[in-house]
């Protein structure tokens, strides 16, 4: 079943999710470029349409327990920006020790953490990171069902290795 991006993160927002983790696997052609890397959101990759959205939405949402329609417009304006800049400092961590826990056991990119304005990394309140994979579409033999199944595990565990980092680190909401 395939789940709109913002749905997504609408889904994971209305469970009052303490973490965001997106998973996206690409196939390329090209068999040089398989790795790992981390996205964050990033102010200056966020788009006008992203920028309007949120805005419009978060104003009658409840941002970190706060609901900002009731408030003033300049005090909305600031709690929705110290609610962005604590959430993007946790993603920020969490991405940090994503690369750390997978660079042990996975390859990665050149550059594994980077930023851009992934809509499911949009959410004020909700530190969230998209994991991206670049899998290659080279023929795969008989023995590569095995490798594979060994990457995909050696991923679990450091994906769940990263998280349980993150909430000892950072604690739960």
């Amino acid at each position: 079943m395939f789940v709109p991006l913002r749905e997504r993160v609408a889904r994971a927002r209305s469970q009052r999710a303490d973490l965001f983790v997106s998973i996206h696997a690409d196939a390329l052609p090209d068999s040089t470029l398989r790795g790992l890397s981390v996205y964050t959101l990033s102010d200056e990759a966020s788009d006008r349409e992203a920028a309007a959205l949120a805005a419009r939405e978060n104003r009658a949402d409840i941002v970190g327990g706060i609901n900002l329609s009731r408030q003033p417009p300049e005090i909305g304006s600031i709690l929705l920006d110290l609610a962005r800049r604590q959430t993007s400092n946790r993603s920020l961590g969490v991405a940090r020790l994503v690369v750390a826990a997978l660079g042990r056991s996975v390859p990665l990119l050149e550059k594994p953490h980077r930023s851009a304005g992934f809509a499911v990394l949009t959410a004020p309140d909700m530190p969230s990171v998209l994991v991206e994979l670049r899998l290659s579409l080279a023929p795969r033999r008989r023995s590569g069902c095995s490798k594979q199944r060994a990457y995909r595990q050696r991923l679990a565990d450091g994906l769940a290795r990263a998280i349980s980092d993150y909430f000892s680190t950072y604690g739960a909401g």
